[in-house]
């Protein structure tokens, strides 16, 4: 039948069962103490690195730690000091893990990787922490992974600059070639329509303003000369003309000094009179066909000019025809040579850009080669431990005797749960079913007295 105990019959328990409970306490403490005692020491040592921001230029090589958010790159540090290019060469060079690197480099890269911890330590540092049976081991193994890592970052940020540079050269020389070849479209097509460049079309319509005021002059002087032509005797030689009329007078007057000869003597003062009138006849004659061969020279002359005139209006009006056309054509050519320079500014703008970032990736790498190795500083060397971190032989024994105990007072409660005596009252009551009629008190002799003492009653049925 299942009974439960108090506490009081708990610890009368183990009172009376404290043999049990000191051996198996004694027993188990002293196996623990000799397991604690044989566990290997294991020494810590950490280097303490400081990152300082690289601020010249960042569009161009990024940082490799954030300073502002340094708590946020320790997986990215992490990761970087458990690579391989970085541990991989520690271990080789340290001798680490020799029973671990017989099995392969794996082996010992996994064992280092859990000896080893990464913490942010400030706004712009962060320490590795190794741990190793050796104190010296153990430092040394911090401090050359802090100058693995250190390397490693140095040479990530020279290639990180001279990809960079090397990608901008590059792309500038690329640039400059479709620079040129857009120059050279540039210059064919202003070749190929010369006469009809926009900065030409103002000159154009002075041109042609020109023309149209010549065109002008010539008409005014072709009227002008069509005028003349108009105020000459442009009649024939006959009756109606001066000449003809002359002509015809001459021709009476002979003819009566021809009659009057005829009957009068030669010094017959009507002889005489006529032949003065046929005298001043012929003068008045010849100066009207003087008159009338300067009318048909200033006539030929003036039609000569009306037809050379008239072919240089001809001529003009083709010109001015001409630079219609070149005007008219001008707005066109105008839309495509702009499509043309816009397309050559656009590159030459990017080129121009491309100059300055080789500029600035020159001046990033020498910075890079000067200041790089000043960016990243060990500012505590990792030195051997004095003493080990751990175990912490102390506590385990603590923890072991209070086992020990726990253990002992389990042993002790075994022993009382599988003990079938009655010890009480409520015990033979429980077992026999039977009511107590009297119980007998155990007696003992008190130290230094003389009488009987009664002890806890032993019941009887």
């Amino acid at each position: 039948m299942d009974r439960t105990y108090t506490i009081d019959e708990l610890w009368a328990a183990v009172r009376r069962r404290w043999k049990t409970v000191a051996l198996v306490a004694g027993g188990v403490l002293v196996v623990s103490a000799l397991l604690i005692l044989r566990l290997p020491n294991v020494y810590t040592a950490r280097a303490l690195v400081m990152v300082e921001p690289f601020t010249p230029h960042p569009d161009l090589v990024a940082p490799v730690i954030d300073a502002q958010d340094l708590a946020s790159k320790v997986k990215s540090v992490r990761e970087s000091v458990y690579a391989r290019s970085v541990m991989a060469p520690a271990i080789e060079e340290l001798k680490l893990y020799p029973k671990a690197r017989a099995k392969g480099m794996d082996e010992a890269l996994a064992q280092f990787r859990l000896d080893t911890e990464v913490h942010a330590e400030g706004d712009n540092s962060f320490s590795i922490t190794v741990k190793a049976a050796d104190p010296e081991t153990a430092a040394k193994a911090a401090n050359r992974l802090a100058e693995l890592y250190i390397e490693g970052n140095l040479q990530v940020r020279a290639g990180q600059v001279a990809r960079t540079r090397d990608i901008i050269a590059g792309k500038l020389n690329d640039m400059q070639k479709q620079l040129s070849a857009s120059e050279a479209k540039v210059a064919a097509f202003k070749a190929a329509h010369s006469d009809e460049l926009p900065e030409l079309l103002e000159q154009r319509y002075h041109q042609r303003d020109e023309l149209t005021k010549q065109i002008e002059i010539e008409s005014q002087f072709s009227q002008e000369a069509q005028h003349r032509i108009d105020l000459l005797g442009t009649q024939p030689n006959g009756k109606d003309t001066e000449v003809g009329r002359l002509e015809e007078q001459h021709d009476d007057l002979r003819a009566k000094l021809a009659a009057a000869q005829a009957t009068l003597t030669p010094d017959h003062p009507d002889i005489t009179s006529l032949q003065r009138e046929v005298s001043l006849n012929e003068q008045r004659l010849a100066s009207a066909r003087q008159r009338a061969a300067a009318n048909d020279l200033e006539l030929r002359r003036m039609s000569t000019a009306i037809s050379r005139g008239e072919k240089r209006i001809k001529e003009l009006q083709a010109n001015e025809a001409r630079l219609d056309k070149l005007i008219a054509g001008t707005p066109l050519v105008q839309g495509q040579l702009a499509e043309l320079v816009n397309a050559q500014d656009a590159i030459k703008a990017k080129v121009t850009q491309l100059v300055a970032k080789k500029a600035e990736a020159e001046i990033t790498a020498e910075l890079e080669t000067k200041s790089g190795p000043s960016e990243f500083r060990v500012l505590e060397s990792a030195q051997p431990a004095s003493i080990p971190s751990s175990p912490n032989r102390s506590q385990f024994l603590l923890i072991a005797l209070i086992a020990s105990l726990a253990l002992g007072a389990a042993a002790a409660m075994g022993q009382e749960l599988s003990d079938r005596s009655l010890r009480s009252e409520s015990e033979v009551g429980g077992a026999l079913s039977l009511p107590v009629l009297a119980s007998v008190p155990q007696l003992y002799v008190a130290p230094g007295m003389h009488q009987l003492m009664p002890m806890q009653p032993q019941a009887e049925a």
